[in-house]
């Protein structure tokens, strides 16, 4: 009998990573549990925490360095299914991933997979600066129906975005090697993420403390422009659905390569409704003096957020927080993905967050 699938998690430490590692370890899918799990982390201090969470289920591998390349591809080539939720703005490591899992391939003989992490941003349009705009200005993507590969590559060919050129580069070389890959692509996410370490996504808790900064409620503009949202939870359920299929047959139902790019959306907001439900959270906590929210230029914006993410240029906070971005995870729902947190939830986040950073403040 063939030795069963082994398993790598990829900045198992991090909000996503954590989040879908405690996932898969929690689940009661046989097919999982037979699996042997990896957390990759790049601190040894950690492994007293994950002992003691996961005992003997998780094993903890060490790598401090994500552009060693050799390293990297060495590390990748032990493994038959990596999930990398490592920042999508990593090109080296992704690639070396993929060399890595071409060598497990090649000694094997079994498909090897990248379940790659990525986001919504690169859908973005740019409508505060006109650089970008859409011919159907209201333009929702559907992941079952449409090429979003060729449409990143085209989108690439104008304007170069990180995240997206990671994106096109992971599904291009993963043809070329002939690596499996499964790009999951969430908006907005939101919730208290379950992993051991990091707790908090980036967009919600970035207004929040923008409306801190700014000592009111600030928008880009009207703030009319639209995006998707989804629980945390949500998200990890949808790669531990994708596993399971991966690990079941094959993924006989799973789309990969060039049509594999999955939408995980579950609600949709204008940024003015997340900067008055900023607004709202800080006013209920007496930290500003009204609910009112003040419409601002970018780069007002743009420079409020570099002192939260420092590389943050005006063309990241209008694509983040000043864009559209709408998208129906079609692709998911026929896998059987029934994301059970919605408009309540996130609303309730808003000031669940809030009192998050306000503990960390203390």
């Amino acid at each position: 009998m063939a030795a069963s699938p082994r398993i790598l998690v990829t900045a198992a430490t991090g909000n996503i990573g954590g989040t879908i590692l405690n996932t898969l370890v929690r689940a009661s899918d046989p097919v999982l549990s037979r699996s042997p799990i990896f957390a990759l982390v790049r601190g040894q201090d950690r492994v007293a925490a994950f002992k003691a969470a996961y005992g003997d289920r998780v094993q903890v591998v060490f790598l401090e360095d994500l552009e060693d390349s050799k390293a990297v591809t060495a590390t990748a080539a032990q493994y038959d299914i990596i999930i990398n939720s490592a920042p999508g703005f990593h090109p080296t490591f992704a690639l070396n991933l993929l060399e890595g899992l071409a060598q497990r391939k090649a000694s094997t003989g079994r498909d090897a997979w990248l379940v790659h992490t990525s986001g919504t941003s690169d859908f973005s349009d740019q409508p505060i600066t006109g650089k970008y705009v859409e011919k159907a200005g209201d333009r929702e993507f559907d992941d079952a129906k449409e090429d979003l590969y060729e449409y990143h590559k085209e989108r690439e060919a104008l304007n170069n975005y990180a995240q997206r050129a990671v994106e096109v580069a992971v599904v291009g070389k993963g043809l070329e090697l002939g690596i499996k890959t499964v790009v999951i692509t969430s908006p907005t996410t939101f919730g208290t993420g379950t992993g051991l370490f990091s707790k908090l996504s980036i967009q919600v808790p970035a207004y929040l403390q923008l409306t801190l900064l700014a000592g009111h409620g600030i928008v880009v503009g009207e703030g009319k422009a639209e995006w998707d949202h989804v629980h945390i939870e949500d998200v990890a359920d949808l790669y531990k659905i994708v596993l399971v299929n991966i690990l079941e047959d094959g993924a006989k139902n799973v789309p990969y390569g060039a049509n594999g790019i999955l939408f995980t959306a579950n609600g949709r907001h204008t940024w003015k409704e997340v900067a008055q439900l900023a607004a709202d959270s800080a006013f209920d906590a007496g930290k500003i003096s009204d609910k009112l929210v003040h419409a601002v230029e970018l780069d007002e914006f743009t420079k409020l957020l570099q002192k939260l993410i420092p590389f943050a240029d005006a063309d990241f906070a209008e694509l983040a927080f000043a864009s559209n971005s709408r998208g129906v995870a079609n692709v998911a729902r026929q896998l059987g993905w029934k994301p059970t947190r919605g408009e309540k939830e996130w609303k309730q986040d808003f000031n669940d967050t809030f009192q998050m950073i306000m503990a960390k403040q203390q």
